[in-house]
């Protein structure tokens, strides 16, 4: 008798710290992903974080709704992979930006683009002065996989 009273509070027990650790929501928070690494970069419109995987990130986000925080929204693996680098030139060495057959008249209107090949992201004052700036790069001797492209329409 006693040893099923003690089973039956074990049960209840159990009972009431699972119920507070299933989702709140209609979907289910994973709990165990599989240790597969598969990366995934996200954003919850502040900060930029690297996920093992998918399936690390819905459980994230789970936690976060539980505690009414801002969830992370899957984005392009550039944030995450990409270091941010103030003056681009500098950084990829002093190669002429002024070449001719790069040259292509561009508004001087700001509107700020963040671009990156990869490797590194950077501001550019217009999208148009991205496809001098790849010229020059191809001019110097850049491979294709070196050049640069728009990651989004505002700064970085």
């Amino acid at each position: 008798m006693m040893s099923q009273t003690l089973t039956i509070c074990c049960l209840a027990l159990v009972a009431s710290v699972y119920g507070n650790t299933v989702s709140t929501n209609d979907t289910a928070c994973p709990q165990f992903c599989a240790a597969i690494y598969k990366p995934v970069c996200a954003t919850d419109g502040l900060n930029f974080k690297e996920f093992a995987s998918a399936c690390n990130l819905l459980s994230d986000n789970c936690r976060r709704e539980r505690n009414s925080l801002q969830t992370y929204a899957a984005t392009d693996a550039a944030w995450c992979s990409s270091e941010f680098v103030e003056n681009l030139h500098e950084k990829l060495g002093n190669f002429k930006l002024e070449v001719q057959e790069c040259f292509k008249p561009c508004s001087m209107i700001y509107q700020p683009v963040c671009i990156t090949n990869g490797k590194y992201r950077a501001e550019l004052a217009n999208s148009c002065l991205l496809e001098t700036f790849n010229c020059a790069l191809q001019v110097s001797g850049a491979q294709p996989a070196e050049t640069f492209r728009l990651l989004r329409e505002e700064k970085c």
